[in-house]
């Protein structure tokens, strides 16, 4: 007798006792079902922490340099800080890992429109900044990067700016605004990306070319520098990869660019996930275990029910490592068969806990494969006992059973 004809006797044995072996693999169908669900869970509460912590808004990595004094003077406290540009921001943009850069500045002015006037918030920004950080402008356009290079004075204001200085029924786009006493066109109105705590909601806030603010105010063209990762799980080795980058094109000698270190919040993170997946799979591995035993009572019985076949099978020739492989295969059939089943209960669990709550479960292939070969595990190990004592049964003892 071959493998397959083993497995078909196992397969025939199983489904002879329908009601038995589906409540002997009840124990292993929860097991699975639960492990797989709960690693789904923890896997989709991971991905959704992570894009929450470091998401667009927050996943911004801040670049800023660094002075080191040189070994001679080690004293030295005058340094400037070396001048960025648009091509260093362009040159960042091609880095690996980087998704987006934003390079910024900062102005006030006052805004006069329509016998309105206030004070506002100027942010300098370059074309790349509308999709860095994802503003939605809702009115209008968004600044061109002709716009930076031409030192065009051109402006985009908020929707709070827009509702203060301008009528409801009053088109903005194309109006010519008085700020600090210099004529501005109003190309676009967006929404900020600011919360509701930090908006200026008396004024609103406005954008405009960075190369203009660095004009008009007398301001460095890029005062603040961001770069935004792709994968916000590798977050600190691409802020690194940047500014190792920057470091070596400015040909720096005495300082570097840095970044802030997220790899412990990184480490931290990973690690709360990993230990309470690992407490509540823990809790529902003891499932498996009961199903385990309760495999090995039923393969005992099975082995007590069919001793006269085991001793007209040993009668025919039939050795005892083919007796012990007999069982052996039923017993992994019946908890592969309920690791099988319990996947599929894993799998439409992690598609209701997806539908019905914020977590997105995912059910990786890799849990998948663990959970079948650990229902296949559990099969041989509490089907050894069964599977032996059925080898070890003498032909004539067997064949004279009742």
């Amino acid at each position: 007798m071959n493998i397959w004809d083993s497995f078909k006797i196992a397969l025939s044995s199983i489904w002879n006792h329908k009601i038995r072996s589906i409540l002997t693999m009840l124990g292993i169908i929860i097991g699975v079902a639960a492990v797989i669900t709960i690693v789904a869970i923890g896997q989709g509460t991971k991905k959704q922490m992570t894009d929450e912590l470091f998401s667009t808004d927050k996943n911004a990595i801040d670049i800023y340099y660094e002075y080191i004094p040189p070994e001679d003077d080690p004293e030295m406290m005058f340094w400037e800080e070396p001048e960025l540009t648009s091509e260093d921001v362009q040159t960042l943009s091609k880095v690996p890992g980087v998704k987006a850069v934003v390079a910024t500045n900062q102005g006030w002015g006052m805004m006069t429109h329509n016998d309105e006037q206030g004070e506002m918030q100027i942010t300098g920004v370059g074309a790349e900044f509308f999709p860095a950080r994802d503003i939605q402008v809702v009115e209008g356009r968004s600044l061109y990067a002709a716009d930076n290079d031409g030192l065009n004075r051109v402006v985009l204001i908020d929707t709070i700016a827009r509702e203060k200085f301008f009528k409801e029924s009053e088109n903005p786009i194309g109006e010519i605004i008085n700020l600090n006493d210099n004529p501005y066109k109003v190309v676009g109105v967006y929404e900020s990306p600011l919360p509701e705590q930090f908006r200026n909601k008396e004024t609103g806030e406005m954008l405009m070319p960075r190369s203009v603010i660095s004009m008009m105010f007398g301001n460095r063209e890029i005062e603040q520098l961001k770069v935004i990762a792709s994968d916000p799980e590798n977050i600190s080795e691409t802020g690194r990869r940047a500014a190792e980058t920057l470091t070596a094109v400015k040909g720096l000698e005495n300082g570097k660019y840095s970044t802030n270190d997220f790899e412990d919040y990184e480490r931290e993170l990973n690690t709360m996930i990993s230990l309470l997946t690992l407490l509540i799979g823990s809790i529902a591995g003891i499932s498996l275990l009961v199903g385990g035993i309760g495999v090995m009572n039923i393969m005992l019985v099975s082995v007590t029910e069919r001793t006269r076949e085991i001793g007209l099978r040993k009668a025919i020739g039939a050795t005892r490592r083919k007796i012990l492989l007999q069982f052996l295969i039923e017993s992994i059939t019946l908890t592969s068969l309920g690791g099988v089943i319990g996947i599929g209960l894993a799998a439409i669990g992690s598609i209701l806990v997806s539908e019905f709550s914020p977590i997105t479960a995912t059910v990786s292939p890799l849990i998948v494969l663990i959970g079948v070969s650990f229902s296949a595990i559990i099969g041989i190990i509490f089907g050894l006992l069964p599977a032996n004592k059925a080898s070890k049964l003498s032909p004539i003892e067997a064949l004279r059973y009742e």
